[in-house]
């Protein structure tokens, strides 16, 4: 008998230990640490739960439970818990206020949110190694203390519209329009692409893929799925494009010759077929997440998002621009005026090339990503302007992008907070970039009318200054250019073998945008070919050259240059203004002051011959102003080659 007593002691001594263990709130707490360790937020939340059920002042336990809830993005309760412990020790580590205005922020409690965020500012530590997280409590500050007014702004744009023939039950986002606003890149998650099932993180999540939408008679076509190479069975997404559609660059991640998760991609247009996309390298990507790029309609510039090291905090964005020897540079932050501690991604850098749209949830807002605009200029940029509602609402607003003439896109979670879908806004006036110009046309063959690849330059005509190297397209001739108002150009094509061509845009800042068609038919360089050299001024009814003209003249001696045989006669002409004599005169003096020009510039003055022809060989109807311009002209004739 004494025995069997034993065991049955000994058995209820052990369920008593057992029963004494679960309602220890120290060994919850433990394993609601070590289920916070391991990413297990449910497990974590029931222990740290149990532990302040069975100890009601566990401080620790209440700061745990507050975290956890922060973590899996439960805000209501995230504030109660941290409620409970202001209630128990309000000198408790004063992070927990920081979290609690994190919150608050999010539950638009922005109020509470200020007394949260100056609480933590006044109790936490002041010494250099906490500056970065008293800045960042500062940036909540200011969010909380001025987004309220923000809100109270009155509208001044109409609502945006999603657009129903891009949009899929799928993610669509990051959207890009052209400059004419005719062409339109998406990416979407959708299926029907490069699928990569294995990839999957949700159910109508298919990977990431490029698309492309054109607009006819003012609607959005079926999305079109870009081809191979530009696309693969990995994640492809973000594409940006130069003015001229002719380079892109964009994101790819996990690929084999990745330098860190997602890398910038950079692939060129030759003729119909693009080209196999490059990686960028590590002088542009870094070990870390790099993506979301812009490039200028020039394709000197490229903006993105980056979460390297060295950094504001979250993710930032960076620019590298092109170096004298046309390699890209280190990439450079932009500064603490548009990144903040937080996040600042998808920028899009417009037409104009000074405008930067940005989204952020760092500057005070509407709540999630906002949408943002600065401007560079004197050598900075601005301070960073909220677009406002109702192009910005209370959930994830990025990606936006705008045509020249000022029709804007962009991608929001307002509809659904699990996807983005695209839609469209015009902006008024005041926030939209700067004015352009867009030319384009197709270059060609003068004789046979065959597509030609030329060089296309864009340069300042009064102070001869490089801005774009541009190319017509290989296959079709087309080209593009965009121009933005403010300063005065000229626009250049030449091809090996053809006399170059030229035309001059003055473009004050009060030009309103607007498309020019200009096609450019280049002459053949053989014996007899006679060339109008557009950009070549004089002072009225004077034969001195005007500096403007120094950047064609160059051209010109530059052409002779790579041509030794050539010999050229130079020939002056003007309108029937004036007598005979005097203009035939005057066409003699300003001839003789282009050949003066070229030889000055280093050509054999055995190749050169000046003749004025007067008024004889108009080219245009002298009865109208611009008939008088077009025959006030120099040319160029091959007289030996």
């Amino acid at each position: 008998m004494k025995k069997l007593i034993q065991p049955l002691v000994l058995s209820i001594c052990m369920l008593l230990t057992i029963s004494v263990q679960a309602q220890d709130p120290k060994i919850s707490f433990l394993n609601g640490n070590k289920a916070l360790s391991q990413g297990n937020l449910d497990k974590a939340i029931v222990d740290f739960k149990e532990a302040v059920n069975l100890k009601n002042d566990y401080q620790d336990a209440w700061y745990q439970l507050g975290l956890t809830f922060n973590y899996a993005r439960r805000w209501e309760e995230a504030v109660y818990s941290f409620s409970r412990l202001k209630a128990l020790n309000p000198n408790y580590n004063p992070w927990f206020y920081y979290e609690a205005c994190r919150a608050l922020i999010e539950l638009d409690k922005l109020p509470d949110a200020q007394n949260a965020a100056t609480a933590f500012l006044e109790k936490y530590s002041n010494k250099p190694k906490d500056q970065l997280s008293r800045h960042q409590a500062l940036t909540k500050l200011v969010y909380a203390r001025e987004s309220p007014g923000l809100r109270m702004l009155p509208k001044s744009m109409t609502d945006p519209v999603p657009l129903s023939t891009i949009n899929s039950p799928s993610g669509d986002y990051m959207p890009q329009v052209s400059p004419t606003g005719t062409r339109l890149y998406f990416t979407s998650v959708r299926q029907g692409g490069f699928d990569n099932l294995d990839d999957s993180t949700r159910m109508m999540d298919f990977g990431e893929d490029l698309y492309f939408s054109v607009l006819e008679n003012g609607t959005w076509s079926s999305p079109k799925l870009l081809p191979e190479p530009l696309n693969s069975m990995g994640d492809d997404f973000g594409s940006a494009f130069t003015g001229d559609g002719q380079m892109m660059v964009y994101v790819r991640c996990g690929d084999k010759e990745s330098i860190g998760n997602c890398d910038l991609y950079i692939t060129q247009l030759v003729g119909t077929e693009w080209s196999e996309p490059m990686n960028m390298g590590n002088v542009v990507n870094s070990d870390d997440w790099d993506s979301q790029p812009t490039i200028s309609s020039d394709g000197n510039r490229i903006i993105f998002t980056s979460a390297r090291t060295g950094g504001y905090g979250g993710s930032d964005i960076y620019m590298v621009e092109k170096n004298h020897l046309g390699e890209w540079g280190i990439p450079q932050n932009l500064g603490g005026t548009v990144n903040t501690p937080f996040n600042e991604n998808s920028p899009y850098l417009a037409p104009d090339g000074k405008t930067l749209y940005y989204a952020s949830n760092g500057h005070p807002g509407f709540g999630g990503m906002d949408i943002f605009y600065c401007i560079f200029e004197n050598g900075k940029w601005s301070k960073p302007i909220n677009l406002g509602a109702p192009l910005n609402s209370s959930g994830d607003d990025t990606n936006f992008s705008i045509s020249a003439e000022g029709m804007g896109y962009f991608s929001s979670s307002r509809l659904n907070g699990e996807d983005y879908e695209i839609f469209q806004i015009e902006l008024p006036d005041h926030l939209k970039p700067k004015p352009t110009v867009v030319v384009q046309g197709i270059v060609s063959n003068a004789k046979t009318s065959a597509p030609l690849e030329a060089v296309v330059l864009i340069e300042d005509i009064n102070s001869g200054e490089l801005i774009s190297v541009n190319k017509s397209n290989s296959s079709s001739g087309e080209y593009l250019v965009v121009l933005p108002a403010g300063r005065d150009y000229s626009v250049s094509a030449s091809s090996k073998g053809f006399f170059f061509y030229s035309q001059s845009f003055e473009l004050p800042k009060d030009t309103s945008y607007q498309e020019i068609s200009l096609n450019i038919m280049l002459e053949p360089i053989e014996k007899g070919t006679k060339v109008v050299l557009n950009n070549i001024f004089f002072e009225s009814g004077r034969a001195e050259l005007k500096p403007i003209s120094y950047v064609e003249l160059n051209k010109a001696a530059d052409l002779l240059k790579d041509n030794a045989t050539m010999i050229i006669e130079v020939g002056g002409h003007t309108d029937n203004l004036g007598s005979d004599d005097l203009n035939l005169t005057l066409s003699q003096k300003r001839a003789n002051a282009v050949m003066e020009y070229l030889k000055l510039a280093g050509i054999d003055e055995t190749r050169l011959k000046a003749k004025g022809y007067g008024e004889t060989q108009p080219i245009a109807d002298n009865t109208t102003e611009e008939g008088r311009a077009k025959n006030r002209r120099t040319e160029f004739e091959i007289v030996e080659f």
